[in-house]
C-alpha cells in the first residue's frame, strides 16, 4: 500500500490544527463581543432611565406624585410625570425600550408596551427576567426619593440582534484570511520540504562509487541527523567496498599462479602424450581458461563498485571499434567478422569507462556463445534524447523465459555451456553505473540474440 507523500500529511494535520485554532479564536470572538455588546446594551438601559428620571425632573420637584397620594395609582393616559412630546423624545432615542416609572412600589407611568408591569422587577440596577415567552434585561434607577423608582428594560433578542452585523462583517475577513492561510501554509510547507526533494536529487546524480561526504553547512539544521547518518552509511560502504575488492584482488592474485601453472603443465601434457590423454588434457585446459575468465570477471565486477563515474563527450563510434579491435585480438585469425554501423563519429555524452567495460562484456559474450554464427553486427543509433547501442549476433539466441536470468551472476544459457555467466552481469552493473540500461531480444533479420544498450541524454 503506497503512503501519501509527507507534504500532504503534514499539510492535512497543520489544517486540522489551523481549523481547530481558528474555530476556537472564533468562540472566543464571539463570546468576547457578546460581553462587550451586554455591556454597552447594559449601559444605554442606564442612559435610559437617566434620561427618564430628567424628563420627570419637573414634576417630581412640583411634588406632583405627593400631592396625588401614595396610594393612588396612575393609567398611562392621566399620567403626570411624562407628557405626549416627551414620551415621543424617548422613544425615538430608545424605541426598543419598553419602561415603568414605580412610586412607592406601585406603577404610576408606564410605556404601554413590552412585558406586564407586574412581572418587570421593581429593585434597582440590572436583572434578568422572562415575560411573554422572552428573556428580558432591566434596570432599576432609584430617585432622590427612596419611594420613587425607573426602570427600563430590553428583550434579550435584541442583544442576538445586535451581534448578527458584527458577525456578518466578521464572516469575510475570516474566510478571507483561512483561505490565504490554507495557500500560505501549502506554499510554506512545499518551501520547507524543497530541501529534502534537492537531498534526493542528489543522491540519485551520484554513481554507486560516489560515497564522498556530505557537506552538512549546505543543508539546514533540521536536515543535520539525516546528512550524519548518510555520511556514517557513506563511510561504511566505503569500507565495504574496500574490503570487498582487497579481497577480491588478493583471491585472483592467490589463485592466477597456480592456474597458470597447471595450465602451462595441462599443455605440456597434451604435446607430449598419446591422444587419448590429449583430449583429457584439452578439457582440463578448457576447465583452467574458464577458472581464469571467472576470477578476472569477478575482479572486474570488484573494481566496477569503486569506479567513479565522471561524464564527457566521447566518440561513440570510436570506442566501440576500439573494443572491436581487443576482441579481435584475443580470437584466431577470421574466426568472426564485425560490422559496426554508421562508419562515422557519433558523439555522446556519457562516462567512456563504463561504457567500454558494457561494450567489451557484451561484445565478449557475443563471440564466445555465437562463434558458430561466425558475425557480430553492431549499430549505433542516436536520437535527441536516448543513445542505442545493439549487438547481434548469428547464435542460437536465447528464450523469452530466460533473458532476465541470464543477467544474473554465474547463470548460462546451458549448463555445460561455455563462459563463466558473468559476463552479461558485468555489463549489467557497468551501465547501471553510467545510467542506463541492458535488455535481450530477438533478432528481427533472422536468428540470433540481439543485446540493446541504452544510455539517456545527461545535462551538460
Amino acid at each position: 500500500m503506497r503512503r501519501s507523500s509527507l507534504s500532504i500529511r503534514l499539510y492535512r494535520r497543520v489544517l486540522i490544527l489551523l481549523a481547530l485554532t481558528g474555530l476556537g479564536m472564533g468562540a472566543i470572538l464571539y463570546v468576547v463581543a457578546n460581553r462587550e455588546i451586554g455591556r454597552a446594551s447594559d449601559a444605554q438601559l442606564v442612559n435610559a432611565s437617566r434620561l427618564l428620571y430628567m424628563m420627570m425632573q419637573d414634576d417630581l420637584t412640583a411634588g406632583v406624585l405627593v400631592a396625588r397620594g401614595k396610594d393612588q395609582t396612575l393609567d398611562e393616559g392621566d399620567d403626570p410625570l411624562l407628557s405626549s412630546q416627551e414620551r415621543k423624545a424617548f422613544h425615538a432615542s430608545y424605541d426598543w425600550c419598553m419602561f415603568a416609572v414605580f412610586w412607592d412600589g406601585k406603577p404610576v407611568a408606564q410605556s404601554g408596551w413590552g412585558a406586564p408591569v407586574s412581572l418587570v422587577p421593581r429593585q434597582p440596577g440590572l436583572h434578568d427576567f422572562k415575560a411573554v415567552g422572552d428573556r428580558w434585561r432591566s434596570y432599576g434607577l432609584p430617585g432622590r426619593d427612596p419611594r420613587l423608582l425607573v426602570v427600563v428594560a430590553e428583550r434579550d433578542a435584541m442583544r442576538e440582534f445586535s451581534m448578527v452585523p458584527v458577525l456578518r462583517k466578521l464572516a469575510l475577513p475570516l474566510i478571507l484570511l483561512i483561505a490565504a492561510s490554507m495557500v500560505v501554509l501549502w506554499w510554506t510547507l512545499r518551501k520547507s520540504l524543497s530541501e529534502v526533494e534537492r537531498l534526493a536529487t542528489t543522491l540519485n546524480a551520484r554513481s554507486l562509487a560516489d560515497l564522498t561526504p556530505l557537506a552538512r553547512g549546505d543543508w539546514s539544521r533540521d536536515l543535520g541527523p539525516l546528512i550524519v547518518a548518510l555520511n556514517k552509511l557513506f563511510v561504511r560502504l566505503d569500507q565495504a567496498y574496500e574490503l570487498e575488492q582487497a579481497f577480491t584482488d588478493d583471491v585472483a592474485h592467490e589463485l592466477r599462479t597456480p592456474l597458470a601453472a597447471i595450465r602451462a603443465q595441462a599443455q605440456l601434457l597434451r604435446k607430449t602424450s598419446p591422444v587419448p590423454q590429449q583430449e583429457e588434457a584439452g578439457r582440463l585446459l578448457a576447465v583452467v581458461d574458464r577458472a581464469g575468465d571467472l576470477i578476472d570477471g569477478m575482479l572486474t565486477l570488484a573494481r566496477l563498485n569503486a569506479t567513479s563515474v565522471s561524464t564527457r563527450s566521447v566518440d561513440v563510434h570510436a570506442l566501440v571499434a576500439d573494443v572491436v579491435a581487443e576482441t579481435l585480438l584475443r580470437l584466431p585469425p577470421d574466426a568472426m567478422e564485425f560490422s559496426v554501423n554508421p562508419d562515422h563519429i557519433v558523439r555522446w555524452r556519457c562516462d567512456p569507462s563504463s561504457l567500454q567495460i558494457a561494450l567489451s562484456a557484451v561484445i565478449g559474450n557475443a563471440t564466445v556463445h555465437a562463434r558458430q554464427g561466425g558475425q557480430v553486427d553492431i549499430a549505433v543509433v542516436r536520437s535527441s534524447d536516448r543513445l542505442t547501442i545493439t549487438v547481434g549476433d548469428r547464435g542460437c539466441g536465447v528464450d523469452a523465459a530466460d533473458r532476465e536470468r541470464l543477467l544474473r551472476r554465474f547463470e548460462r544459457g546451458t549448463a555445460n555451456g561455455p563462459g563463466s555467466g558473468l559476463g552479461l552481469s558485468i555489463a549489467v552493473k557497468a551501465m547501471t553505473l553510467a545510467g542506463g540500461t541492458i535488455r535481450l531480444e530477438d533478432r528481427q533479420d533472422g536468428p540470433g540474440l540481439l543485446v540493446v544498450l541504452s544510455l539517456p541524454a545527461v545535462a551538460d
